[in-house]
């Protein structure tokens, strides 16, 4: 996940450079290979943890769905210390590869099955995500304003290719490494995504002759400049503080989604003698990103080419609306479950996961550039951070929240939750449309500011 190429710019660029080109600058491939790598290692890894947790380090369904929502709450939290470390004292590019040697280091630790062992290597493994995250799409649109002063088109376009880059990525292992695990166990099945990482490192290091110069301010804000940072932190932190229920019922597709799919989905393919496994159908995620980012992209330059109707605000609300009928996919197959007695079929899973994605790219990538825009130049990495805080928060709720649902066939008596399938489900979507209502609110308010300022 990273920016998305729908949303327009909350604060023009600098006039363009007649000398400037109009194309993108030699830097640009080496983030979008870098990150291709990097998202290919991360998804990969987190596709097969939860049924990890569950089949080699032997934890109970709800012990290793807290432990996966531990993980990513970290990764999540930590890019507020990525920020104001990369913004304060190193520089971008040098904590981005800082932080990458405990990256490479974690995934080589995740294969050792022991639980001391998982819990090194998911610390490693958030304090390098975490750090990192808030930095690498930062450093690319500094990239972009530097060598291509005003040329928004073309640093969208280099976000939504950044965009494809990691699903395309995320999309290639989470296909392969259920089959690498299938053949040769976990502990091999861990060497794909560790080995990609260091690849990742070494393209992103051999670019930075093409990166954007660092310089930091070393002199202290004035008063009225550092009051005027924080009143649009603390704005962009209540109009984002919604998204944190939408975030929690979408966390839950890489861990309960996946154990509701073990224990009452079908997962014979169709008109193929092939059956996938249930960590496997996480794929959809990616691959439909990359049919819905030209799509959706088309469809927006070809209505509203100007952004007035189809606003930041108003595609992060429909994507929280999306969110919402989501997990109302996943409550409504849980209330057939109950009523056949038999199997699902993969049709169900697989509308969640599509339906989940389009929310996805709406909230996600959109309010990730609105961050961007919005920032003050010198916080731009925190800023983002602050955006992310919000899935961390989320994924800290989620931690008691996930212990609710009694849905597992495969739980030891006294482990399950006290709410069946259909009902935690249900109660999940009934998040994010509320918070649907109250972003409605919310955005409304912050586009009558930006419209004033």
């Amino acid at each position: 996940m990273s920016n998305n190429p729908y949303a327009s710019p909350v604060v023009p660029s600098a006039v363009p450079s007649a000398a400037a080109p109009t194309s993108h600058p030699a830097g640009f491939w080496f983030f979008f290979w870098g990150e291709f790598a990097e998202r290919c290692s991360y998804y990969g890894m987190r596709a097969i943890l939860s049924l990890y947790l569950v089949n080699v380090i032997h934890l109970t369904d709800a012990r290793a769905t807290a432990m996966s929502n531990a993980f990513k709450m970290a990764c999540f939290l930590l890019p507020l210390a990525g920020g104001f470390l990369a913004d304060r004292f190193f520089g971008k590019y040098w904590t981005i590869v800082g932080f990458s040697v405990p990256y490479v280091l974690g995934h080589f630790v995740l294969g050792i099955p022991h639980f001391s062992a998982v819990v090194a290597a998911l610390l490693l493994l958030a304090m390098g995500s975490g750090v990192i995250k808030p930095n690498i799409s930062t450093l690319m649109g500094m990239t972009y304003d530097q060598q291509r002063p005003g040329q928004e088109q073309l640093r969208g376009s280099a976000f939504r290719w950044f965009y494809l880059a990691i699903n395309i990525g995320s999309a290639i292992s989470i296909i392969a490494l259920p089959l690498i695990r299938n053949h040769s166990g976990y502990a091999v099945a861990f060497q794909f995504p560790a080995w990609l990482m260091v690849i990742a490192l070494g393209v992103f290091a051999a670019g930075k002759p093409f990166y954007a110069k660092e310089v930091r301010e070393l002199t202290p804000p004035t008063p009225e400049v550092r009051r005027q940072r924080w009143e649009t932190l603390l704005g962009l932190l209540v109009l984002f503080s919604p998204l944190i229920l939408f975030w929690l019922a979408y966390e839950q597709n890489d861990n309960l989604w996946v154990f509701f799919s073990r224990d009452y989905v079908n997962l014979k393919v169709p008109g193929l003698d092939y059956t996938l496994e249930a960590d496997q159908l996480q794929f959809i995620n990616p691959i439909s990103v990359l049919l819905l980012v030209p799509v959706l992209n088309l469809l927006f330059n070809q209505l509203d080419p100007q952004a007035k109707t189809f606003t930041a605000t108003r595609k992060i609300t429909a994507g929280l609306v999306l969110g919402a009928a989501a997990s109302g996919i996943m409550a409504l197959a849980a209330v057939f479950v109950g009523s056949a007695g038999t199997k699902l079929s993969i049709a169900w899973p697989v509308a969640g996961y599509f339906v989940l994605t389009i929310g996805e790219v709406l909230v996600y990538g959109t309010g990730l550039e609105l961050a961007y825009a919005a920032a003050p130049k010198n916080m731009k990495g925190f800023v983002t951070g602050c955006f992310l805080l919000t899935m961390a928060v989320a994924n800290l709720l989620n931690i008691p929240f996930s212990q609710l649902y009694g849905g597992s066939q495969t739980a030891a008596a006294g482990t399950q939750g006290p709410m069946g399938a259909g009902t935690f489900f249900a109660l999940t979507a009934a998040l994010p449309a509320v918070a649907a209502v109250v972003f409605y609110f919310v955005g409304r308010r912050f586009e009558r500011g930006e419209a004033q300022s």
